[in-house]
């Protein structure tokens, strides 16, 4: 019985990790204030600095918590229409009072940049023609891992210079899940293949059903948008036309797989991408257009860590990303 309700929970998570990997809870608690845009002329790098020396790192854990799975009320708020239209409506950096993570509630915090080469973007604008230079990142799972396999996924904060609110970026490999515990054992993307057990169909309907009341431009739960990327440099500036790829692809370096390669269940993710040094680059960041095969991909550059990973109260509790889908 233990097994067949581990199995069911399971069954729901993943179709809606792929909307909620910083997602916030559907009902606020009475009183709570929506967190509105007050974010101070401050460069973006003074905004990376301040959210990690002030909020990430001194809500280090002195103890890691243990991994835990969302309840059978969790997962009946994760089906439901108010949470997928939050997940694509709230913006800022934190959630709001109230909320909660109910997905993906454990993770580890990164300092990163987004390194193009020479040339790379030119067929791109914002920031895939310029990369960036400070930027947070969230490895998380979305939920315990069980004996044999693991739902990672990646999130990434891109902070703008002045008032521009940040950018933000989900990535998974596959709602499905995957085999094993190396978190990078496999590409992220921002476009992930259909679910195939029939549960996870028809909660992608549920969520497709949400994203159309939220007016989003194409409401497959698993194609997000990257206009909003390609719209903006971090000085703030608007970069017209807009070209964005129509698919990113984050590919593991040889040293990131290296980390993980023997990991089990019994091994705490965070434990070991705390091993990771700064300076390391963790993946090799591709462009695809649509309906184009791997041959005709365009390196952009990589991921680089540019600080040890550390995992926070804040990151679990407060730290979030918001889910882009473009509205028509």
């Amino acid at each position: 019985m233990h097994t067949t309700l581990n199995k069911l929970r399971s069954r729901l998570i993943v179709l809606v990790a792929v909307a909620a990997t910083g997602c916030q809870s559907a009902i606020p608690l009475p009183g709570a204030v929506a967190a509105g845009p007050t974010e101070p002329a401050r460069s973006a790098c003074q905004k990376a600095d301040s959210m990690w020396n002030d909020k990430i790192l001194v809500s280090r854990y002195p103890t890691l918590p243990p991994l835990t799975s969302p309840g059978l009320l969790d997962l009946l708020t994760l089906t439901t229409g108010d949470f997928s239209v939050k997940a694509l409506s709230a913006g800022g950096d934190e959630l709001e009072a109230g909320r909660n993570k109910l997905i993906h509630s454990f993770g580890a915090e990164a300092r990163l940049r987004l390194v193009i080469s020479d040339g790379a973007g030119a067929g791109y604008s914002g920031i895939f023609r310029s990369g960036a230079q400070c930027m947070i990142g969230r490895f998380s799972l979305a939920t315990r891992p069980d004996s044999e396999s693991s739902i990672p996924g990646l999130a990434l904060k891109i902070f703008i210079d002045g008032a521009q609110p940040s950018v933000n970026l989900h990535l998974m490999h596959s709602i499905d899940g995957e085999a094993g515990h190396n978190f990078f054992g496999h590409t992220f993307s921002n476009i992930l293949p259909p679910p195939e057990a029939l549960s996870k169909r028809l909660l992608a309907n549920g969520f497709r059903r949400s994203a159309q009341q939220f007016g989003a431009r194409d409401p497959d739960p698993g194609r997000l948008t990257l206009e909003h990327l390609a719209g903006t440099l971090t000085n703030g500036k608007r970069d017209l036309p807009v070209k964005a790829p129509y698919q990113i692809l984050f590919q593991p370096t040889p040293q990131a797989r290296a980390l993980m390669r023997d990991a089990s269940v019994v091994d705490d993710f965070r434990v070991r991408l705390a091993q990771l040094k700064a300076g390391q680059a963790l993946y090799e960041v591709v462009a695809r257009e649509e309906g184009a095969g791997a041959e005709q991909d365009t390196h952009l550059g990589q991921l680089v860590l540019t600080a040890p990973v550390v995992s926070s109260h804040y990151g679990d509790e407060k730290l979030y990303f918001q889910h882009n889908m473009a509205r028509n």
